[in-house]
C-alpha cells in the first residue's frame, strides 16, 4: 500500500511541474491520456460465463485471471454472487498460481461474498492463471449472477506493487425447476407395505413438496404402472372403498413447474377371508385316559392369501354355566387338553391369520369310557373276528358231525387196495407169458 502511495505522490509532482509550464487545458487532456497508457490492464472472470443447472444440483466455478501480458505478483480478488438463488458448499485453490496466502481463502453465504488474497513469488504472466474453485449449489430457479467486485486488486510484479486496472468479468447462469422426486407416500388404515390387513377400504395419503401444483395417481394390482400426465387433483389425501382381496398398488407422481416428476409407489395387501374351514378331531390314548387322564386334540387349516399365523384354544365344561366366551390360549396341534372328573368338555380351536380373520370350529371331548372306546375303535375286527369263528365253528361241526372225515378215511383204503390188487394181477400176467 505504501509502494501505491509512493507511485502516486511521484506522478502527483510530476503534473505539478507541468502546471507552471502548460495551459491549463492542455494539461488536463495530457494527464488523462497519459494514466490510462501509465495503467495496465488484467481480466479476472469467473468460469464458464454462463450455463444452465438443475435446481438442488452442484457446479463448480473457476475464477480465471488473464494479465494480458503483464507480469502480476499481488492478487486480492472478492467475489460476489446471488445468495438467493446460489450457496457456496466448498471453496478450494488446488493448483492455484498463489504461493503464499495473505488470508485463507473465504466465503460468506449469508453476504453472498467470496475472497481470494495472496501472493505469487516471482510473479506470472498468464492468459488463465488459475486462481481458486468456488463449489456452488443452485437453490431455487431463475437467473443467477457472479461476478468480480470493484475492490478486486491485480499488482504489477515491478518492485513497487503497482495497481492495475482490473476488467471485472460477470457470469449469469440459469437455474431451472429440478423434476419432483417420488412423493413420500403413507396410509393409517394400512401403515406396513409388508403386513396383511382386512381393511378393504384403504386411505391413503402423502406429502406435497414445496411449488407442487398438481398430483396424478393411480390404484392397480400391477407394480410397474406410471399415472398419466392429468391432474387428478392438489388433495394430499385419497380413500378407496370396497377394494377386492389381493395386493394393491397406489401410484402418485407431482408436477412442479409444469415439468412431471418420477413416480412413487405403495403396496397395501388386503385380506378379508377367514382361514377355510375345518373340523379338529379329538383322540383318546387308552394309556393316557387310564392313568393320567388326557385327551388330544388335532387340527389343522389353511388360508389362501395372508397365510395362517397361529392358533388359540379355548376350554368349555358343558357341566358349568355357559359362559360368553371361553378364554383362549395360543397354542399348536395337537393340543393336550386334561379332562375334568365327571365333566363333559368342549374344545373350542381358533385359526387367525396374518390379516387378523377369525375362524371358529369345536370338537366335544367327553370323559372317555375305556371299554366302549375300545368297542367304538375295533367293532370292525370284532365283527370280523366273530364271523371268522362262527365259520370255523360250523365246518368243524359239520367235518365231525357227519363223519365225513371217516368215510374219507376208507375211500382212501379202499383205493389203495384196489391199487394194490391191480398190481399183483399185472405180476401174474407177465409170469404167464414167461
Amino acid at each position: 500500500m505504501r509502494a501505491y502511495l509512493k507511485k502516486y505522490k511521484t506522478i502527483f509532482t510530476l503534473f505539478a511541474a507541468l502546471a507552471f509550464i502548460l495551459p491549463t487545458a492542455a494539461i488536463s487532456q495530457a494527464v488523462r491520456i497519459d494514466a490510462m497508457n501509465l495503467l495496465s490492464h488484467v481480466e479476472v472472470s469467473p468460469s464458464p460465463r454462463s450455463g444452465s443447472f438443475e435446481e438442488g444440483s452442484t457446479f463448480d466455478v473457476p475464477i480465471l485471471l488473464n494479465t494480458k501480458g503483464s507480469s502480476i505478483n499481488g492478487i486480492e480478488v472478492r467475489v460476489h454472487f446471488d445468495k438467493d438463488k446460489l450457496s457456496i458448499i466448498s471453496q478450494s485453490n488446488g493448483t492455484s498460481i498463489i504461493g503464499i496466502w495473505v488470508e485463507p481463502p473465504r466465503y460468506d453465504n449469508t453476504n453472498g461474498t467470496a475472497s481470494y488474497v495472496g501472493v505469487v513469488p516471482n510473479g506470472v504472466t498468464t492468459g488463465s492463471g488459475f486462481i481458486g474453485n468456488i463449489t456452488f449449489k443452485a437453490l431455487r430457479s431463475g437467473q443467477a449472477t457472479v461476478g468480480i467486485s470493484s475492490g478486486s486488486r491485480i499488482l504489477l510484479n515491478d518492485g513497487l506493487g503497482t495497481d492495475t486496472i482490473v476488467d471485472s468479468g460477470r457470469a449469469v447462469y440459469t437455474i431451472f425447476p429440478k423434476a419432483p422426486e417420488g412423493v413420500r407416500i403413507y396410509s393409517e388404515t394400512h401403515p406396513f407395505q409388508d403386513s396383511w390387513y382386512n381393511n378393504n377400504s384403504p386411505v391413503v395419503s402423502w406429502d406435497a413438496e414445496s411449488g407442487v401444483d398438481a398430483f396424478s395417481y393411480h390404484i392397480d394390482n400391477k407394480p410397474g404402472t406410471i399415472p398419466d400426465n392429468v391432474e387428478d387433483g392438489k388433495d394430499t389425501t385419497v380413500s378407496f372403498e370396497n377394494k377386492k382381496d389381493g395386493l394393491w398398488y397406489f401410484h402418485i407422481k407431482a408436477r412442479k413447474a409444469g415439468i412431471w416428476g418420477t413416480t412413487g409407489q405403495f403396496l397395501m395387501r388386503i385380506d378379508t377371508a377367514p382361514p377355510a374351514d375345518f373340523k379338529p378331531e379329538a383322540s383318546y390314548l387308552m394309556a393316557a385316559a387310564a392313568l393320567v387322564e388326557r385327551t388330544l386334540v388335532s387340527f389343522f387349516t389353511t388360508d389362501n392369501l395372508s397365510g395362517v399365523d397361529h392358533y388359540e384354544v379355548g376350554i368349555i365344561d358343558k357341566t358349568q354355566p355357559p359362559t360368553e366366551s371361553p378364554v383362549f390360549v395360543q397354542a399348536e396341534s395337537p393340543f393336550q387338553v386334561p379332562n375334568v372328573k365327571d365333566g363333559q368338555l368342549r374344545i373350542m380351536v381358533r385359526a387367525i391369520d396374518k390379516a387378523g380373520n377369525i375362524r371358529d370350529a369345536f370338537v366335544d371331548a367327553d370323559p372317555p369310557d375305556i371299554v366302549g372306546k375300545f368297542m367304538n375303535d375295533y367293532l370292525l375286527y370284532l365283527l370280523l373276528l366273530i364271523i371268522l369263528a362262527g365259520l370255523l365253528a360250523f365246518i368243524i361241526h359239520y367235518l365231525f358231525g357227519h363223519h365225513i372225515l371217516k368215510r374219507l378215511r376208507q375211500a382212501f383204503s379202499m383205493a389203495k387196495r384196489d391199487d394194490q390188487a391191480e398190481e399183483i394181477t399185472k405180476e401174474n400176467r407177465e409170469s404167464k407169458i414167461d
